[in-house]
């Protein structure tokens, strides 16, 4: 039986969360009100007609856009948004991803404007064939830019092997996935699993004794592990973090290649006003600072791909810091008086790994510090 679409009475916008609205002079500006269809054939004709302003995308296809000062305006709370028109069919399990400068959410609705979901990545399955509407709003009142959508269909898969750069999408069901996979040849590697469903987690064994986990070091409930692994078989076991979760997820193993330029070290000395990468393997890297004077000193230890944590002991100080520089960085900022200190970098877990970068910044300072 036909529906009739309330997209030409009011549009659901999404801002910060699901709030605002569009009423229907937005998408069709200046049309009389539509006397209600007799038929099948005339509700579909309304529908065609209320929608004709609306640009129409493609699944599978890159939308480039742009939230401006001239996109719609969410009337709640100010954030501007640009909605688009994509047919889906029956059955289909959809994935749509935002990316670019825009900081924001993407939003699909069926033809009730009913919400789906909303997220910078969500996954849907499609429960009838027929037009549903994507909304790319930004997160608040003082968010613009230039966005891209991706939209895929996602082909759930069984195996129980990992290849190289190959994603797999599979499903969880409350039970964790075994999976294996083989290792040619030595080097670093990443290993990612994402779902926008339950907070992923990552087990993986190997060789002599290797172990590592990781819950969140991706992001956003996101697992990784990223690590220096050796030629061998290894066991990955993906699961939710507390054992209970269940949805669509993604796993993937690639090869991790660094810069050419990019030394890494993982011990010596520390030099105020410079920078130096270093990789994490559950092993804390210890780093010696001296001063030649009293100095008001910075230090900061950054990564994309685990929690860092801090330490410098010397001269009757011990300190650490977790989360100091935002996110999951840390920093330190202290007073010290002249010395040689020891500087200790690590994951806030031991069972993380991979890159990071050391910075440490030191001014002379006067007076003394409290010890």
């Amino acid at each position: 039986m036909a529906k009739s679409s309330p997209f030409g009475y009011l549009l659901v916008a999404v801002g910060g969360g699901v709030i605002g609205f569009l009423a229907a002079q937005a998408i069709t500006p200046n049309m009389p009100p539509e006397p209600a269809p007799e038929s099948q054939a005339g509700q579909e004709v309304a529908e065609l007609s209320r929608l004709a302003d609306v640009e129409r995308v493609t699944l599978g296809e890159r939308l480039r856009g742009e939230v401006t000062s001239e996109s719609a305006l969410n009337g709640n709370d100010g954030s501007r948004f640009e909605r688009y028109v994509i047919a889906l069919d029956e059955g289909e399990l959809v994935e749509v991803s935002l990316d670019g400068a825009l900081q924001g959410v993407v939003a699909l609705y069926d033809d009730q404007l009913q919400l789906l979901d909303s997220a910078e990545v969500l996954r849907q399955r499609i429960e009838h064939s027929g037009n549903y509407m994507l909304v790319v709003s930004g997160a608040d009142a003082q968010s613009y830019g230039p966005f891209s959508v991706e939209s895929r269909r996602l082909e759930l898969s069984d195996s129980d092997t990992l290849t190289l750069d190959t994603p797999q999408d599979s499903f969880l069901q409350s039970e964790e996935r075994e999976y294996t996979f083989t290792v040619e040849e030595a080097g670093m590697y990443d290993i990612d699993m994402r779902s926008d469903e339950f907070d992923a987690y990552l087990v993986l064994e190997g060789p002599d004794g290797y172990y590592r986990e990781d819950d969140d070091s991706a992001g956003n409930l996101n697992a990784r592990i990223a690590d220096f692994l050796a030629p061998g078989d290894y066991q990955l076991t993906a699961r939710s973090a507390y054992g209970d979760g269940e949805g669509v997820f993604t796993l993937a193993l690639t090869p991790r290649e660094l810069p050419s330029d990019t030394q890494l070290r993982n011990a010596g000395a520390l030099t105020p006003g410079e920078s130096l990468n270093g990789w994490y393997s559950g092993e804390s890297l210890t780093y010696e600072l001296t001063l030649d004077e009293t100095s008001s000193v910075t230090l900061e230890m950054r990564s994309s791909d685990f929690d860092t944590y801090l330490e410098i002991e010397g001269n009757g100080v011990s300190l650490s810091d977790d989360d100091g520089a935002g996110g999951t960085d840390s920093r330190i900022t202290e007073q010290l008086l002249p010395g040689t200190y020891t500087v200790t970098a690590r994951g806030y877990s031991n069972t993380a790994s991979g890159l990071f970068e050391l910075s440490t910044r030191a001014e002379p300072s006067e007076g003394e510090p409290e010890l």
